[in-house]
């Protein structure tokens, strides 16, 4: 019967392990990842500054503009 105990060091390595996987594959990717997150980012502020933009003009016509 073999023994199915999973030790502190097997978790360490295998967080290791993933982690050098993610890197080196973050590594050959660039700056994509960086414009995709910065492309989100800009188009979520636009829209966020739009919808202020809108809401305000509402609120003065209706008159609850403080």
């Amino acid at each position: 019967m073999t023994s199915l105990m999973i030790t502190m060091t097997d978790v360490f390595y295998a967080i290791g392990d993933f982690s050098l996987w993610v890197f080196r594959g973050m590594k050959h990717l660039g700056h994509i990842p960086n414009i995709i997150m910065w492309s989100i980012i800009l188009f979520l502020l636009i829209y966020q500054t739009l919808q202020i933009i809108k809401q305000t003009k509402e609120a003065d016509k209706n008159g609850t503009l403080r």
